[in-house]
């Protein structure tokens, strides 16, 4: 499974942006200007395609694209 690619195409929809155009140093907040709902429907998006739970603690610690791309890979070994 390449996590990478299905979480850029998640973001992708959410943000309404080019997959192309996503970069892993992309803040959320900063970067893409995400608001509170589009951070719910991510973490949505990404327990629903990814089959993880995922808990608020620890998913605020992911500010950018690739942090949240380790972070899923993280939880997929468990």
């Amino acid at each position: 499974m390449d996590v990478e690619k299905k979480f850029k195409d998640i973001v992708a929809d959410i943000f309404k942006i080019e997959v192309n155009k996503i970069k892993n140093s992309m803040d959320f907040v900063n970067d893409l200007h995400a608001k509170s709902i589009d951070i719910i429907a991510l973490i949505a998006a990404t327990e629903n395609v990814f089959k993880i739970k995922t808990n608020a603690e620890e998913t605020r610690k992911n500010r950018t694209v690739g942090q949240t791309i380790s972070y899923i890979k993280k939880k997929l070994k468990k």
